[in-house]
């Protein structure tokens, strides 16, 4: 892990929580030899009503997560969404209103480089076998992390199992241009994602 630590050269993240922000410019600082820092976190996220910590997550004692797990029970969880960024909001407001917060865990990836193969590791230990794994982003299929993390969460899979993409289809624009289609797939994958 170390040696893997050391070879990369800079640090990709997609930070959900003002917490995690505070951390990783703080981890930022105090680095020894400072690597690239490059943060996908979206403006929208800092009027977001679910997106606040708690001061607790910034005392002393506290550091970044590079993956927050689910909280909550999950001896019922049936599906494990894996997820990075803004997604993760709108994943956990339509699995409220479905009603299946004991089945379905959502699972926040907020470093995506270098990748925390240890803390992946433990997450999908967690469920066992028998639980479906889904990647969900809200950029197109080629346009957001899928084609870095698939190969990365399926080495820590067991089995046949593999993990599946829900998500918009590739496309050549990042933007449909059309409110109306913008929200229609939105809809299409997050109804695919809760599917079980």
């Amino acid at each position: 892990k170390q040696w893997y630590q050391r070879r990369v050269r800079g640090q990709i993240l997609n930070v959900t929580t003002p917490a995690n922000m505070f951390h990783c410019l703080r981890r930022q600082m105090h680095m020894k030899f400072r690597k690239p820092l490059v943060v996908f976190t979206p403006k929208s996220l800092l009027r977001h009503p679910l997106a606040r910590s708690p001061f607790s997550e910034m005392a002393s004692g506290t550091s970044f997560k590079p993956v927050i797990p689910e909280s909550g029970d999950i001896s019922k969880v049936k599906k494990v969404l894996f997820c990075s960024g803004k997604v993760y909001y709108d994943l956990l407001e339509k699995r409220e209103a479905a009603g299946l917060v004991e089945e379905v865990a959502i699972t926040r990836l907020e470093q995506l480089s270098p990748f925390p193969h240890d803390l992946v590791a433990e997450e999908i230990a967690r469920y066992g076998a028998g639980v479906k794994m889904s990647w969900v982003q809200e950029e197109h299929k080629n346009a957001g992390a899928w084609a870095y993390v698939k190969p990365r969460l399926n080495n820590h899979l067991t089995g046949d199992a593999k993990i599946s993409y829900c998500g918009r289809d590739s496309a050549a624009s990042a933007a449909t241009g059309n409110k109306k289609l913008h929200k229609m797939e939105l809809s299409n994958f997050m109804e695919k994602s809760f599917e079980i």
